[in-house]
């Protein structure tokens, strides 16, 4: 799923049911590469809200992840399974959270800032 090389910042998030990933912490070049991913996803359509949202967790986890557990490939997934739905916004919240916790005051409930 990623070509992104592992750096010493990335860090692992095991996502309950689905397995561990590891992603890349974020960066201001990958914020413009998510940016063009998302690009790419429209095709320059309007997005719908449905659009807009899945296109945000494609982008997001098409740029910033190093290494996913067995079997998992967003490619591959079948679009007409609504379970795909539910384990791609699972994974990207999972990232997301993990993100929140790097800055200070900014952590989800029960968690502390991170490296």
């Amino acid at each position: 799923m990623s070509t992104r090389l592992p750096k010493e910042t990335d860090f692992t998030v095991e996502v309950e049911g689905i397995g561990r990933f590891t992603f890349g912490r974020r960066t201001m070049a990958d914020e413009l590469a998510i940016q063009r991913e998302f690009a790419d996803i429209l095709q320059g359509v309007e997005p719908t809200n449905w659009l807009s949202l899945v296109g945000e967790w494609l982008s997001v986890l098409r740029v910033l992840t190093v290494s996913v557990p067995a079997g998992w490939d967003t490619d591959e997934m079948d679009p007409l399974d609504d379970d795909t739905y539910a384990r791609l916004n699972k994974v990207y919240k999972a990232l997301r959270d993990q993100e929140r916790s790097f800055r200070p005051g900014k952590a989800p409930a029960g968690e502390t800032g991170g490296a």
